[in-house]
C-alpha cells in the first residue's frame, strides 16, 4: 500500500511536469529545428545522468540492452512527432492528442497480454477520438502539427504499455532500461536533423528550457516511470496520466494566453471523459476476469 501511494505521488509529480514543458517549449520551437532540440535535451539528459551511474546503479546486462533499444525506438517516436507537431499546433491542442495514448493503452495493453480488448475498452477510445474532432473544428482544422502528435500518441502508447510488459518481470532491473533509451532517442533525433527544417542556434533561453526537460520531464519522468509504473499498471497509471493535458492547458492558458473556444472546450471534455471511463472500464473488465476465474 506504501508503494503505491509513492507511486501515485511520483507519476503526479511526473505528470505536472510534462504539462508545463508543454508551453514552455512552444514558447522556444519558433524556427527551432525540433529535433535537434530534442538532442540537445536528451545530451543534457545523458550528461547529468554520468555521475548518477553508481548510485542509480546503471549498469547494464545483455537483456535489459536488447529492451532498452525496443523501449527507446518508442520513446523516440514520441519525442519526435511530439516536438515535431508542437511546431504547427497549439501547446494545449498537443497536450490533448498526445493524451490520446491513455485511450489507445486501454486496447494495446489486452493485445500485448493476448486478451481481446472489450466493447468497454474500444468505446471510451471512440469517445475521445469524437472529442477529437471537436478538438480540431474547421476553424482550426486538422492541421500537420495535429497528424504529427497523433503519430506521438501511437508511440507513447506503446511505450507505456511494453514498460509494464518488461519491468513487471522480475529478472530485469528497471533502472538498467534507462540510459539504452536515451541513447536511442539523441541516436534518431541526431539522423534526423538533416531532413527536418529548422535552425541550430542555441541561446540561454533554449538551454534553459532543454536543462528543465532534460532533468525533470525526462530523467526523473522515465525513472519514475521505470521504478513505479509496474505498481499501478500500465491502466493504472494511465488514470494518473489523463491530467497531463489539463496541466498543459492551465499552464497554457498562464504562459501563453491560449484560450479555447467554445468547440474546443466541448473537445477536451469529451476526450478527458473518454480518457477517465477508458482505464475505470480496464479496472472492471479485469475484476470480471478474476472472478470468473
Amino acid at each position: 500500500m506504501k508503494l503505491k501511494s509513492k507511486a501515485y505521488v511520483n507519476l503526479l509529480l511526473v505528470v505536472i511536469f510534462w504539462g508545463l514543458t508543454f508551453p514552455v517549449q512552444k514558447n522556444i520551437l519558433e524556427g527551432l529545428s525540433p529535433v535537434f532540440y530534442n538532442a540537445l535535451r536528451f545530451s543534457i539528459a545523458l550528461l547529468v545522468l554520468i555521475p548518477l551511474r553508481k548510485k542509480l546503479g546503471l549498469k547494464i546486462t545483455n537483456k535489459s540492452l536488447t529492451q532498452g533499444l525496443i523501449l527507446g525506438l518508442f520513446l523516440s517516436g514520441g519525442y519526435v512527432f511530439q516536438t515535431w507537431g508542437l511546431v504547427y499546433t497549439t501547446a494545449s491542442k498537443s497536450a490533448f492528442i498526445t493524451s490520446l495514448y491513455v485511450g489507445l493503452v486501454a486496447i494495446i495493453g489486452p493485445v500485448v497480454d493476448r486478451r481481446i480488448p472489450s466493447r468497454y475498452q474500444i468505446l471510451p477510445l471512440g469517445v475521445s477520438l469524437i472529442g477529437l474532432y471537436f478538438l480540431t473544428t474547421p476553424e482550426t482544422g486538422f492541421n500537420f502539427g495535429d497528424l504529427l502528435t497523433a503519430l506521438c500518441a501511437v508511440s507513447f502508447a506503446l511505450h507505456v504499455v511494453l514498460i509494464s510488459y518488461f519491468t513487471q518481470k522480475e529478472d530485469v532491473d528497471e533502472m538498467e532500461l534507462l540510459v539504452p533509451q536515451f541513447v536511442v532517442v539523441l541516436l534518431v533525433n541526431m539522423a534526423l536533423i538533416p531532413f527536418v527544417k529548422g535552425s541550430v542556434f542555441i541561446n540561454g533561453s533554449i538551454l534553459f528550457v532543454a536543462l528543465f526537460s532534460a532533468v525533470f520531464a525526462t530523467i526523473f519522468a522515465v525513472a519514475v516511470q521505470l521504478k513505479y509504473q509496474r505498481f499501478l499498471g500500465s491502466v493504472g497509471a494511465s488514470l494518473i496520466y489523463v491530467g497531463e493535458p489539463a496541466f498543459a492547458l492551465f499552464f497554457a492558458m498562464i504562459i501563453l494566453r491560449e484560450i479555447p473556444g467554445k468547440m474546443e472546450v466541448v473537445g477536451l471534455l469529451l476526450m478527458t471523459a473518454g480518457m477517465v471511463f477508458g482505464g475505470i472500464s480496464s479496472f472492471v473488465v479485469r475484476d470480471r476476469s478474476v472472478k470468473k476465474g
